[in-house]
């Protein structure tokens, strides 16, 4: 499997400008040549060339006029001879040019073969080929100057050096066990113990930015909670600029949750317009009703961000409690809609945020928005913009930051190392129990950039890349 010549689409299939058919392997040179025909034969081409001329299918008719890059090992992205055939795009042309290249001996390949080969030919460490596929769903600038970091070597650095100075902890531990009576010196145990809490402290800082990471690589999710007709489908209307979700004078007309996203300031915002909150017990919420308040539940407790909507004109305290209570431990913004119109009654319009039950610590804004109309919600679009420092941390040192699933259980498994091995000098424990803890936090690290890593979890990872990558 190794020595087999793969080949994939490496771009989306579909009505596109131009489409890259890639081939890797020992054979690819010779593959492309009984295809194309250009002034110059593949396999007599140097590396990094493009050579210009028509693609022939099996039977020798013309499928295309192409652009064909020849790269040579090692000098390619796998460090096998790789090709890249440049045709026009659509979906006829490209699988044709695949087809050709299969009939000649090409084996189609699996999803992510191609960086798992750049990877087991030493071109990239594991931490770099995660972060090719994050790099490809990267859904803000931010998540794709992460990626680039990582994959130019950032998060490798970083191991590199946290192992430099683990290694001397290790060994003076190591030689108290097996050459006891050649250690003269008197063992202090606090200052070693010191030394793996300074090992151990920029991991946790590492792990402390894992929730940023992830949200700038997914995108925040934020909801739109509010009693019946306060307005929140027209501000989510507002938001993304057309009218994504149904509107009524009809209290109740939201069922479902309706989703959409913004985009602000490079940031994917996943908006969701959530069904009224009412007491689901009511006589009068019948099993669509209760449906949806267990969907908008479900929301709440899913956000990264809530959006509160209360009626600036018709503030109805023990309602407007009950949506606020869904979000107690979540950052919040509260909008004040239907800000044009006047006050019902004799009770405050704008009641203080602890009188809904409100931590001060939660509430990140309070606006007010005339959703109707044109500009009614740039104000609240401001304040989502002012909150995104708050949700996602500052920019510096985050570019480092890992956030794969795999890479957070190692970090934890390796900050939990050090600590044990520190609380085991503190508490002058047995040199080997320590000595092992320091060994399985090295042994951690490693894993983080692929050394002694079990196949399975290698194949677990690039199995989660598309094909052509």
């Amino acid at each position: 499997m190794a020595n087999d010549t793969i080949v994939a689409l490496a771009t989306s299939p579909g009505e596109s400008a131009i489409a890259v058919v890639r081939l890797s392997g020992p054979s690819a040179l010779s593959i492309a040549a009984r295809r194309f025909q250009g002034r110059r034969s593949p396999e007599r081409s140097p590396s990094h060339r493009i050579l210009f001329g028509t693609f022939l299918s099996a039977d020798g008719s013309p499928i295309d006029t192409v652009l064909l890059s020849v790269f040579r090992e090692p000098r390619s992205y796998t460090g096998e001879d790789v090709v890249e055939i440049s045709s026009h795009g659509g979906r006829t042309i490209p699988r044709a040019v695949l087809e050709s290249l299969i009939a000649c001996g090409a084996r189609p390949a699996r999803p992510g073969e191609f960086t798992e080969r750049a990877y087991r030919n030493g071109k990239i460490d594991l931490a770099q080929a995660e972060s090719v596929a994050a790099l490809v769903k990267a859904r803000s600038d931010r998540a794709a100057r992460a990626a680039r970091a990582t994959l130019g070597g950032a998060l490798s650095r970083r191991v590199a050096e946290l192992d430099r100075e683990l290694v001397p902890l290790l060994a003076e531990v190591e030689a108290r066990i097996d050459f006891p009576s050649d250690v003269g010196e008197a063992f202090d145990g606090r200052a070693l113990a010191a030394r793996c809490a300074a090992l151990a402290a920029p991991v946790r800082e590492w792990i402390s930015k894992l929730p940023s990471a992830r949200r700038r690589e997914e995108g925040l999710r934020v909801a739109l909670l509010g009693r019946p007709n306060v307005g929140k489908s027209s501000l989510l209307n507002a938001l993304v600029g057309y009218g994504r979700a149904i509107v009524s004078e009809t209290p109740g007309t939201t069922r479902d949750t309706v989703e959409e996203s913004i985009w602000v300031d490079g940031v994917e915002l996943r908006l969701t317009d959530t069904a009224g909150v009412r007491n689901p017990a009511s006589p009068t919420a019948g099993p669509v009703e209760r449906l949806g308040l267990e969907r908008t539940d479900r929301a709440a407790r899913g956000a990264d961000l809530a959006i509160l909507v209360f009626d600036r004109s018709d503030f109805r305290a023990e309602a407007d409690r009950t949506a606020a209570a869904l979000v107690e431990d979540r950052p919040v913004v509260v909008a004040w809609n239907k800000a044009d119109l006047p006050a019902r009654g004799n009770g405050p319009s704008r009641p203080a945020p602890e009188s809904l039950g409100l931590a001060a610590r939660q509430l990140l804004a309070e606006v007010e928005t005339v959703a109707v109309r044109p500009g009614g919600a740039d104000l609240l679009l401001g304040a989502l913009r002012s909150a995104l420092p708050h949700l996602l941390g500052t920019a510096s040192g985050e570019e480092i930051a890992a956030t794969s699933a795999r890479q957070e259980v190692l970090l934890a498994d390796i900050a939990a190392a050090l600590e044990r091995a520190e609380q085991g000098l503190l508490g002058d424990e047995s040199y080997d129990l320590i000595a092992a803890d320091l060994t399985d936090a090295r042994r951690l690290l490693g894993e983080l950039v692929g050394r002694g890593v079990d196949q399975d979890v290698i194949a677990a990872v690039f199995s989660n890349f598309c094909i052509g990558k």
